[in-house]
């Protein structure tokens, strides 16, 4: 399973940002990750991307964790936090090829995140 962290937030943020990332509980051993990645622009701020892989079987314990992580993060003010379920395109694709029906492919692929 696949899930990205998104943070965004202001320069005056950052420096907030940087302390939390220094006091974020370490990965669980389970979980592979992929960043953190930084986007910056004047006008619209701050972005990271972070890629989280996991077995499917790991859900509840992987939500727990990033629940807690992107909490602390978006407890500091101007700090938007989220992360949310991916799924690859050839995950995709095998599912309509069984299902032969967008419909149910889409029933099937209901994220839980």
């Amino acid at each position: 399973m696949i899930v990205f962290g998104n943070l965004t937030f202001s320069p005056d943020s950052a420096m907030s940002v940087a302390e939390a990332y220094s006091h974020v509980v370490p990965t669980p051993g389970y979980m592979k990750v992929i960043g953190p990645y930084i986007r910056s622009n004047i006008e619209a701020g701050i972005a990271t991307k972070t890629i989280y892989e996991f077995d499917d079987a790991m859900l509840d314990d992987a939500v727990a964790y990033l629940t807690q992580r992107y909490t602390k993060f978006g407890e500091i003010p101007g700090v938007t936090a989220t992360f949310e379920e991916w799924l690859g395109v050839a995950s995709a694709l095998k599912v309509l090829e069984e299902t032969h029906s967008i419909t149910e492919s889409l029933e099937i692929i209901s994220f839980r995140i």
